[in-house]
């Protein structure tokens, strides 16, 4: 009866997600407070936090205030309120980054007669490729009844003086874009499957662009389909306390770790905390932060103290980033992350994420994926030998609590979000 529910639960999942998202819950990239999720990689343009909004200036010319961290499938939402004057905006996503470059796919945000709002331009590329086709139309007639299209379908959506609500939607090569309830655009292209989202100022010197409630669904993990059998995330904090964890010995947590504003940190000695449900095979998502010189840890599959271990650490200043193994995203003592590893410094948040699923251990920082290893494996097995846990007797593969390390410095965690697979 367990496997029946099983699977109606999942063909009815399966159902649901032409409609709408059922694999993931809402993150936001903005708190109102500070830009953790952003970062500019220009040389130039402004991003200040005013009355919760983001706001966005330039002296120079047109810039990309980015995310950190690249999405594949995904549900984003955001609002815009554009300056009065010349302007002009819109939201690249699934693009792609260098210094003081970035381009690809973007949901159009004009305020101008043309009425373009919620059209798809790509950025450095194709231009206006499809809707409306501006610059590929095999004809004249074909651009203009494409543009006549469009229209059509945006009218007047977009209010010039107000705020405005725009949402993305990315499942594989299937791209919707929608603004204040009316779809603008709905294609199928497949030029990119991942990448970064940036808010877009346009270059007009002491022109003011406004973004607020900036939120992101992620639907699928390492583009799988949202009907993979994964349950929905459940946050492990989602009480804004340590109702739901205890220390080793199973009491509450009342020293050495506090919560605020979402932010669990570790301001002083309080011994390692642990979830009270065990959990096998899941998938976890965090975002982690380390103190100068510190040391910490994500540990699961857990027996005690003991399990397999997301390192976190400062790699610059911590002793212990002699042993490749020992340093930040790396499976302690076992594999080690490789140099190339998209890393923020200390004070700045890193993403990390667990996938641990039968054999297959998998740790991502920041968007790239920086361990795969399976237990039982030659590899596996090699390493595990010359480890210091080789005397425990199916270490890896035990059932037991998430816990978050105290190495004696402070670490602060947020977004730390589980589900089971």
């Amino acid at each position: 009866m367990k496997d029946t529910k099983y699977w109606i639960s999942i063909l009815t999942a399966c159902l649901l997600a032409g409609s709408t998202s059922i694999a993931g819950e809402w993150i936001n990239l903005f708190n109102g407070k500070d830009l953790a999720h952003w970062e500019n990689p220009y040389d130039w343009g402004k991003a200040e936090i005013v009355d919760g909004e983001i706001h966005l200036t330039t002296e120079k010319s047109k810039w990309f205030l980015s995310t950190a961290q690249e999405y594949s499938d995904f549900i984003f939402e955001v609002e815009v309120k554009m300056p009065e004057g010349k302007c002009n905006s819109g939201f690249l996503f699934r693009s792609h980054k260098s210094k003081n470059r970035m381009f690809g796919y973007q949901a159009e945000v004009d305020p101008s007669d043309r009425n373009w709002s919620g059209g798809l331009y790509d950025e450095g590329r194709r231009k206006w490729f499809i809707s409306p086709n501006r610059d590929h139309a095999a004809s004249t007639e074909e651009r203009e009844q494409s543009i006549a299209a469009f229209n059509k379908r945006a009218g007047t959506c977009f209010k010039r003086h107000g705020w405005n609500k725009y949402r993305i939607e990315c499942r594989g090569d299937h791209i919707k874009i929608s603004v204040n309830g009316v779809t603008t655009t709905d294609i199928h292209d497949q030029e990119d499957a991942k990448g970064y989202i940036a808010l877009q100022h346009h270059g007009e010197k002491g022109q003011i662009y406004r973004f607020r409630n900036i939120r992101i669904m992620e639907l699928t993990a390492d583009n799988t389909t949202a009907c993979s059998g994964s349950t929905e995330w459940t946050s492990l904090f989602a009480s804004g306390d340590f109702s739901n964890w205890t220390n080793l010995n199973g009491d509450a947590v009342t020293k050495g770790w506090s919560i605020e504003n979402g932010i669990v940190h570790r301001p002083s000695r309080g011994g390692d905390i642990i979830t009270r449900e065990h959990y096998e095979n899941f998938e976890l998502r965090f975002d982690w932060k380390i103190s100068e010189a510190g040391n910490s840890g994500v540990k699961y599959r857990t027996k005690g103290a003991l399990g397999l271990e997301y390192q976190i650490l400062d790699d610059a200043k911590h002793r212990d980033k002699e042993n490749p193994t020992h340093r930040a995203g790396s499976l302690y003592e076992l594999q080690a992350a490789p140099d190339s590893k998209p890393i923020k410094p200390v004070g700045e948040w890193n993403h990390g994420r667990i996938v641990a699923n039968g054999n297959t251990i998998q740790h991502w920082l920041n968007g790239k994926k920086v361990i795969e290893i399976e237990i039982g494996s030659d590899d596996w097995n090699q390493r595990f030998h010359k480890s210091k846990y080789n005397k425990h007797e199916g270490f890896g593969s035990w059932t037991g609590p998430i816990l978050l390390q105290d190495h004696n410095d402070e670490v602060w965690f947020q977004n730390v979000q589980i589900r089971e697979l």
